[in-house]
């Protein structure tokens, strides 16, 4: 094998995710990474670029309102929850979207991936700036699990916005997670390895 790229987010969702789920998980991927065109994964993409295009609107609560608009059926009720939480998390946020760079991860055969598809940036009122990586799948997200997300996020920080924080946003929830300070980031990089390693071991039993 030459290597394997995922999405940030998509590692997330395999962190989080029970046996079952991280199979298909990589399932999933490996049929986008045959077939690029595929349709995988494609439920939450019109709400992902309408968040993508919010934060640099003028009304990003509208915009989003849009795609729940224009969402089909069977994507409705998770849309308004999306919507929901979005519009809590923006009103106590002051703060306008900024350009996003991307960046490479390499975890031994696996590179996780970053950019503005996956991920949005932001300034605030202060002066400071945030890469946020929305997590948009409905079981609440544990701080523990994002916080290999963040730690991914602050590794890659040079190549994406240099000084910037990183920011996992559950949107269901408008709940924000950050990385405390006194973090173990050791200990978080080789739990990341660890994931890592075994999302290679899925990948090649499903091939």
């Amino acid at each position: 094998m030459d290597g394997v790229q995922i999405s940030l987010g998509s590692f997330l969702d395999y962190a989080r995710s029970t046996p079952r789920g991280c199979a298909a998980i990589v399932r999933d991927q490996r049929g986008i990474y045959l077939d690029p065109h595929s349709m995988a994964w494609a439920f939450y993409g019109p709400f992902r670029a309408a968040l993508r295009r919010a934060v640099h609107a003028t009304d990003p609560v509208a915009v989003v309102a849009a795609a729940v608009h224009a969402a089909r059926p069977v994507q409705q009720d998770h849309y308004r929850r999306l919507h929901a939480g979005f519009e809590r998390w923006w009103a106590r946020t002051k703060a306008v979207g900024v350009p996003l760079g991307s960046a490479v991860w390499p975890c031994g055969e696996l590179a996780i991936t970053v950019s503005g598809r996956s991920a949005v940036a932001l300034r605030y009122a202060d002066g400071g700036t945030e890469v946020v990586l929305p997590y948009l799948k409905e079981p609440e997200l544990d701080g523990g699990t994002a916080n290999l997300a963040l730690r991914v996020l602050e590794r890659a920080m040079p190549d994406l916005l240099p000084g910037a924080r990183p920011m996992v946003l559950d949107v269901r929830r408008g709940r924000p997670l950050r990385l405390r300070r006194n973090a173990n980031r050791a200990e978080l990089d080789a739990l990341i390895a660890a994931e890592s390693a075994k999302y290679l071991v899925h990948w090649d039993a499903v091939a």
